[in-house]
This record gives structure tokens, C-alpha cells and sequence, in this order.
């Protein structure tokens, strides 16, 4: 193999990818094949599951004709192995002693592969003509919506009533990557794929999380980390069959808004719902890392929660510079802050990104707020767990976020 015909197998097999699996900038190009077929493929919002019956069939015959074109190609291009000349034996390679018969099972399989691409292309029409016999009877998803339905072998009702919710505004749609995406309307939990699409009914249709998966996206930050969630779906319903969706764990919160079913949470996984609820466990890994504050024992309550006791001080040890160590205006730096222990390290966290612009997320470690009570201002670097102070003699203990 020389090396024009190993950058075209490697051009070909990233076009191929492409082509399947579709990237962002193909996508805004309108390089996709749901883009390039538009007009055949018509609207999904006017006719959803006649939409999605077109969809998945011309993804299947596409898909199928790509090996049939790399040898098309290959052939015009190289036709290596149709014009394969006998060596000499001087060009034998003492490292591989029957380049005969190497040369003849290379062919062989060039030749079947060849052969079954071919009749991939074939034998792909006949099946979605198939399909399409009686408007799309046989194809997989008539054939999951019929059981669904009320009349054996009818599946129109149920197309109708899943495109007339789809039509409505209040619908979760969420794209899950190139490939599907997850749909929530009112009564019905819908997966599309590319060669088949999902259905749940969500009155009898039981959710629960399968795993959550976390991924820390820099190598710098440890608390810069994805969550990811699989959730099972298993329609109660005779034929059929369950499906997973994985989704961003802070989508799980408008997902769960969205579907009437309650969805199960095994006590083992734990996971962030939400930006808040991430940010909150940034922050105490941050105060974890401050000073300690030396206080007297505590027997209130938190203030906010009244749920936990109060387990943090603020006080001012931060210094008042920039990242670049420019000292900061007067009117930005932070204060002291003369209140007694309030709070707990949760609600005050929740009560500092409450006070965050939703559009810098990414700053808000960084940013300041005020105390509750006094106003003062501060900066996470200006939050400290308390140790409780001990007049008996005995170790002073340390109250932390996990005693709470």
C-alpha cells in the first residue's frame, strides 16, 4: 500500500465518520444528511413520526452505500488488486516467505468485501420498500406504536396524538449528541437514534438512574469536572423494550420538571442536579483549604436552614489584589465582618451564587459578596470552618461540612 492510497482509506474513513456521526461545524455548514434531504424528508414539526419513519430509512440506505462507494472509488483510483503483477523472486522479502499466497487470500477478501457491499446496496431498497408497503406499516416504529394502540396493527391515532403534543410549546427537547436527541412532552418520553426512534408512555413507564459517571475536564482543576447520568427507561408495556438516556446531570432538574413519572434515585449514586448544587461543592472545597477559626461552642442552629448547625466564620484573610497582584480599589476590597457564627457552609454557599451573574459561571469562585446580616463584603478566601474551643483540656474537633 503506498502512501496515496493510505491518506485516501484515512480521508475516507474520517469522511465516514462525518457522515454518521456528524460534528458541530458539518451541522452549522448544513453538510448533514437530514440538511442535504430536506425536501424529501419534509417537517418534523408538521408530521413528527412520518418525519422520523423517512429519517431512519435514509439514514440505513446511506449508511449502506458507503463501503460500495470506497471500492467504487478505490477501484477507479488504485485497482490495486486488478492488476496485481506476479513478483520476481528477487523481490521476495525473506520475512515473508509465500507472497503468492498471501497476494490470493488478500484478494479473496478484497473480492467478498466487495461483493457484500454490493449487495448491501440491493438488498437496503428492498427493505425500506418493504417498510413502506401500507404507509410504513412494517417499518419499527409503526410497528412500536401499534402497540400502543387501541385497534390491533393501527398505529395512526398514536402518530397523530404524539405529533399534536409535539407541536406544543411547553415540550422538553434536549439534544443528547450528534446522533439523538430526548424529547418530553406531556404524556409521552420519546428517544430518537439513527435508525430507530423510542417511545415511552409516561402512565406506565417507570424511570430510575442507572450511574452517574464524573469526568474532570482540566487537568489543573480538580473541581472543574462533567457529570453525566444514565437514566433506564422501562415501558410497561408488552413488546416494548427499554432504552437508556445519558444526559448532562445538571439537565436532570428540567428534565424531571418536564415528565410526570418520578424518576428513582438509588441511594449509592449521588450527583449535582443543578449549577447550585455543583457550585456548592466547589466552595466547601475551597474553605476546606482555608484557616481555621477558633470559636466558642456553638448550640444554635444554622440561620437559614435551621437544619444543621452553624460551621463557618467569615473573616477577612484575603488580600485585596487582582489576579495579576494589582491592589484593588478601596470600594472592592473585601471587609471585616463582625457577626457571630450564622451559618453553614451550605446556605452560605448558596446564598453567595444566588448573588452571581447567571453569564459568568465560570468566575464565580472569584467573585465577592456580602454577609447576610452586616453586609460585609467577602470573598470565599474570607470563609473559614470553625474549631470549637475546648476548656477542658481534651482536643479541640472541627466542625465541617460532613458533620452536616
Amino acid at each position: 500500500m503506498d502512501e496515496s492510497e493510505l491518506l485516501f482509506n484515512l480521508f475516507y474513513f474520517l469522511l465516514c465518520m462525518c457522515i454518521i456521526y456528524p460534528p458541530e461545524e458539518f451541522q452549522r455548514l448544513g453538510l448533514t444528511i437530514e440538511q442535504l434531504f430536506s425536501r424529501f424528508l419534509g417537517e418534523e414539526f408538521l408530521d413528527f413520526v412520518g418525519y422520523h419513519q423517512r429519517r431512519t430509512s435514509l439514514n440505513f440506505f446511506v449508511h449502506c452505500c458507503l463501503p460500495a462507494t470506497y471500492f467504487f472509488i478505490h477501484r477507479i483510483k488504485f485497482s490495486v488488486f486488478a492488476t496485481q503483477a506476479p513478483l520476481e523472486d528477487s523481490e521476495l522479502d525473506p520475512d515473508f516467505p509465500m507472497p503468492q499466497e498471501a497476494v490470493a487470500f488478500k484478494t479473496l477478501t478484497w473480492k467478498t468485501a466487495q461483493r457484500f457491499s454490493l449487495l448491501a446496496v440491493l438488498a437496503v431498497p428492498a427493505i425500506i420498500f418493504n417498510w413502506h408497503q401500507q404507509r410504513w406499516r412494517r417499518h419499527p416504529i409503526s410497528q412500536t406504536l401499534s402497540k400502543y394502540a387501541n385497534t390491533p396493527g393501527s398505529y395512526d391515532a398514536v402518530a397523530s396524538d404524539i405529533g399534536n403534543e409535539f407541536r406544543r410549546p411547553d415540550i422538553y427537547k434536549k439534544k443528547l449528541n450528534s446522533i439523538s436527541t430526548i424529547i418530553a412532552t406531556q404524556n409521552w418520553i420519546i428517544k430518537t437514534t439513527l435508525y430507530n426512534v423510542h417511545f415511552a408512555h409516561q402512565s406506565n413507564t417507570a424511570l430510575s438512574v442507572a450511574k452517574a459517571e464524573t469526568y474532570n475536564i482540566s487537568q489543573h482543576d480538580q473541581n472543574d469536572t462533567l457529570q453525566m447520568i444514565s437514566i433506564i427507561v422501562q415501558p410497561n408495556r408488552q413488546g416494548v423494550s427499554d432504552f437508556h438516556i445519558r444526559i448532562n446531570a445538571l439537565e436532570f432538574r428540567n428534565l424531571e420538571d418536564r415528565v410526570r413519572r418520578p424518576i428513582t434515585i438509588p441511594s449509592n449514586i449521588q450527583f449535582h442536579r443543578s449549577v447550585i448544587d455543583r457550585f456548592v461543592d466547589v466552595f466547601k472545597a475551597q474553605v476546606a483549604l482555608n484557616p481555621i477559626f477558633s470559636s466558642e461552642p456553638i448550640t444554635d442552629k444554622c440561620f437559614a436552614c435551621m437544619l444543621a448547625e452553624p460551621n463557618i466564620k467569615i473573616n477577612k484573610q484575603c488580600a485585596d489584589v487582582d489576579r495579576s497582584g494589582v491592589p484593588l480599589a478601596t470600594d472592592a476590597c473585601c471587609s471585616n465582618c463582625y457577626c457571630r457564627p450564622m451559618w453553614c457552609v451550605e446556605c452560605l454557599a448558596r446564598w453567595f451564587a444566588a448573588r452571581q451573574s447567571d453569564v459568568d459561571r465560570e468566575v464565580w469562585l472569584e467573585q465577592k459578596c456580602t454577609c447576610p446580616m452586616c453586609r460585609a463584603k467577602f470573598c470565599v478566601l474570607d470563609v473559614s470552618y470553625l474549631r470549637a474551643q475546648d476548656t477542658s483540656g481534651n482536643a479541640p474537633s472541627t466542625a465541617n461540612d460532613d458533620s452536616t
